[in-house]
């Protein structure tokens, strides 16, 4: 079958290219350094004593500051190393910049200088070189909130203790049902392992589809197009664009699993990273299944494009209303997340310029009912079928109209006469 002969001859043309092959092999590795290598930076990066001097302008903070920061190295020695500086007949400006002459000189990694009315306003200031260390300022200001707060309550006449025991709230855990079954979730994780998933669909749909926009664009210009259509039919030469291109994002996706896989594994063999594992052989099936169906129904109409255009430049101007399509879905998935089961996110997930996106984000947060999923496909499988149908008529003119690109009159003109 001379479809399947174009096909294969797409294919193996593509395949063999080299940016085929180092875009295959980047995507693994750039996914694994992602997982793997935050992970692995910490583990090789262990943390180190800190000094700090502190300017206590309250004069009762600093103890019960020293109390509360009870941070301790791996080998027991204590985090930060405190250092009182009293500034008393002193210009504190004065204090400050010998202090920071110290900061500079990394005697010192920084300074606290807590203001006179500490327990009314609150007001701390931590000056450092590095600005960078989350966890530094994370553990002094709990520190400085234990210690102010302690100190306000005993002056109330309260215990410390005790109030927070009292205050401590409650830990409220999402457990997702399905299918009959609890399962603990992480809303950041779904919201994450989602918008990734969504983002390879996005990617690949335009960059394949585009790939058979381009190839029909450039077989034109070189006027190849010509000889091929002496022993094909339109349809044929079309038809095998679209699959082969379609089988080189899917030995993408193969090699892409394979490493996944072999990731995956390490991730579990490791116990590192693994609560960011949220999706199971379902999210994949569909995954692949939504893939499929989207880069057919988007590539008729790059397609479309394609044997309009002469040029790159051209198309471009075409295809535009078709990107800002697949934009759309990367601009929503924040109101989907929050409500997969509303009225917006059905509408939009049953439309199918929006479908492949849409629609398998619904799944990978919250199981639309069944037939909802079943007439999406649908949709998409009578949408490809049209649109296939129509680019077929465009496709069998435009592809031997040169010169200047036709107005929509002349399109419609096409599709009368085909």
């Amino acid at each position: 079958m001379k479809l399947i002969k174009v096909a294969k001859r797409e294919y193996l043309e593509r395949v063999k290219k080299r940016s085929f092959l180092i875009g295959t092999i980047l995507g693994p590795v750039i996914m694994g350094a992602v997982i793997v290598l935050p992970g692995f930076i910490l583990e090789r990066s262990p943390e180190r004593q800190l000094k700090v001097a502190v300017i206590d302008s309250s004069g009762s903070v600093l103890e019960q500051f020293e109390e509360a920061l009870g941070d301790t190295l791996p080998d027991g020695a204590p985090m930060f190393v405190l250092r009182k500086v009293g500034h008393e007949g002193r210009n504190i400006d004065e204090v400050k910049r010998e202090l920071g002459i110290e900061v500079e000189s990394e005697i010192l990694d920084g300074y606290l200088v807590i203001s006179e009315d500490v327990f009314e306003n609150g007001e701390v200031t931590y000056v450092s070189r590095s600005v960078g260390s989350i966890a530094t300022y994370e553990r002094l200001d709990n520190a400085l909130d234990n210690a102010v707060i302690g100190i306000r309550l005993e002056s109330a006449g309260m215990d410390y203790d005790s109030v927070r025991s009292m205050m401590k709230g409650v830990d409220l855990e999402p457990v997702q049902l399905r299918g009959g079954e609890e399962r603990e979730v992480e809303l950041d994780i779904i919201f994450i392992s989602t918008f990734i998933f969504i983002m390879m669909l996005y990617m690949t749909i335009l960059l394949w589809g585009v790939a058979v926009q381009r190839s029909i664009i450039e077989e034109k210009s070189n006027r190849v197009i010509e000889v091929l259509l002496s022993s094909l039919r339109p349809i044929d030469l079309m038809g095998g664009k679209i699959l082969g291109v379609g089988a080189v994002g899917l030995t993408q996706y193969a090699i892409w699993s394979v490493c996944s896989l072999a990731l995956y594994f390490y991730v579990m063999s490791s116990g590192a990273m693994t609560q960011y594992i949220n999706f199971g052989w379902t999210t994949i099936i569909f995954f692949v299944t939504y893939y499929l169906l989207g880069f057919l129904f988007y590539s008729t109409l790059f397609a479309s494009i394609g044997s309009i255009c002469n040029t790159d430049q051209e198309a471009q101007q075409l295809q535009m209303p078709v990107v800002m399509c697949l934009v759309f879905t990367l601009v929503i998935p924040v109101a989907v997340i929050q409500n997969p089961h509303g009225t917006f996110a059905t509408v939009v997930s049953l439309i199918p310029f929006f479908t492949p996106i849409v629609m398998f984000m619904r799944i990978n947060v919250l199981m639309p009912p069944v037939w909802q999923i079943a007439l999406s496909i649908v949709i998409l499988l009578g949408s490809i079928y049209i649109f296939g149908m129509l680019a077929a008529k465009i496709f069998r003119t435009g592809i031997l109209m040169y010169g200047k690109r036709p107005d929509v009159r002349e399109i419609v003109k096409w599709l009368k006469q085909a």
